[in-house]
């Protein structure tokens, strides 16, 4: 059964949500399917999949027997669920599903499903509480993680001094991931970390400028520092001026994640309002 966009065929993104989600349940034993608009212009927008009990395959899986479709429709961002990994992670505060879980997002849903997420039956005030304090613990866990920084400045330890920053970049990607994403992305390369996230917002995919010659260098000496850590690579000789561009980057990340979470909390509110339940 189809819903919304599939039901509106002036729509400017009917042809192409209607042909990618047909394509879906033809492959996918799916509950329900919702399209939400991306953050980011250069994408159509996001597909989140709910998997059902009946898949042959766990929802974490799915995507691995799906990359062709993931692939060739680069154009979405597919992210892939169950009822019960929803469950527990609004319960934890994750607003991902409550932007792009709506009743207006939902695209398709089969004759026995429901809808994920009842808006009407969340407490508002006990979902933020939760967010906030995620969010307050990823800065203090990030602030523990650099807590060596200075030491490592202040003995000219280039290399351990960019380590710690670009683990700092890390945690900070894999937590914000977690809102952007519904999950986290636990991958090493803060590079790939930033790919990701830069489907899903517009401010944080100009962390690092990839067209610009110096930053694009600089996540590289970041990576290599990591791998000279952590593998014992060879490693050119580092700076403290690419320490202190890399440090004030952080920076600038941390403000950016902080400006997005206290966005997502006056969303939050406002999509409350509209469903009447404050």
């Amino acid at each position: 059964m189809y819903y919304n966009i599939l039901t509106q065929k002036d729509h400017a993104k009917y042809r192409a949500v209607k042909k990618t989600v047909k394509l879906l349940v033809e492959f996918v034993e799916a509950d329900c399917i919702y399209f939400s608009d991306s953050a980011v212009e250069s994408k159509i927008g996001i597909l989140t999949i709910v998997v059902s009990k009946k898949s042959p395959h766990y929802y974490d899986d799915v995507v691995f027997h799906l990359w062709k479709v993931v692939e060739k429709y680069n154009n979405f961002s597919f992210c892939f669920f169950d009822r019960e990994c929803i469950k527990r992670e609004v319960g934890k505060g994750n607003l991902f599903f409550l932007f792009n879980c709506k009743e207006i997002d939902l695209v398709y849903r089969n004759s026995g499903g429901k809808p994920v997420v009842d808006i009407k039956k969340l407490n508002m005030k006990r979902l933020l509480k939760k967010t906030v304090a995620n969010y307050q613990m990823w800065i203090s866990e990030a602030n523990t993680i650099g807590r060596d920084l200075k030491y490592h400045r202040g003995n000219e330890n280039h290399l351990m001094a960019l380590y710690v920053i670009h683990e700092q970049f890390r945690y900070l990607f894999i937590n914000t991931s977690w809102v952007l994403t519904g999950e986290w992305v636990m991958v090493e390369n803060i590079s790939d970390q930033q790919e990701r996230i830069a489907k899903f917002n517009s401010a944080l995919c100009r962390t690092f400028d990839l067209d610009n010659k110096e930053e694009k260098e600089l996540l590289r000496k970041l990576d290599l520092a990591r791998k000279a850590v952590q593998w014992g690579e060879e490693i050119e000789p580092l700076t403290a001026e690419i320490v202190e561009s890399a440090y004030e980057k952080m920076q600038w990340l941390m403000s950016e994640v902080k400006k997005m979470y206290q966005q997502y909390a006056e969303q939050t509110k406002q999509i409350f309002k509209e469903y009447g339940n404050q």
